[in-house]
């Protein structure tokens, strides 16, 4: 079940990020298409699995609870974002207190990562599945 619930994760969060993409002209808070996958792919997975199945199934996995957490993920990183500028300006040098806080966004970003990581692989191993 594990391969499976992650593999479905991590194509419809594919196919998310990809469609929330072209629809509002954003890649993300992070500007990198590759780090919004990533998160969102990562709250569908865990998100999805701590949420008691409802719904069809296919394969053993309840899809729905994924897919609705891989759409609020999305939504909510989406809404965070900048979008695209109209016209290029010229920017002045970052300051020291703006360094910092990237520095810090960039600590919380890691922390996010590594606490979804324990929580999806951690529900495997405190409440397997009987089957």
């Amino acid at each position: 079940m594990f391969i499976l619930d992650l593999i479905f994760a991590l194509a419809f969060g594919w196919f998310l990020v990809w469609i929330v993409s072209i629809a509002f002209g954003t890649k993300g808070p992070w500007g990198s298409f590759i780090w919004f996958f990533v998160v969102v792919s990562l709250f569908a997975w865990a998100g999805g699995i701590s949420i008691t199945p409802f719904g069809p199934t296919w394969g053993g996995i309840g899809w729905l609870p994924i897919i609705s957490m891989g759409i609020l993920a999305s939504l909510i990183l989406t809404a965070a974002s900048p979008r695209r500028p109209r016209r290029r300006k010229i920017l002045p040098e970052e300051t020291s207190a703006e360094v910092e806080s990237k520095v810090l966004v960039d600590s919380i970003f890691w922390i996010m990562i590594i606490c979804l990581l324990i929580f999806g692989f951690g529900h495997y191993a405190w409440f397997p599945r009987v089957v």
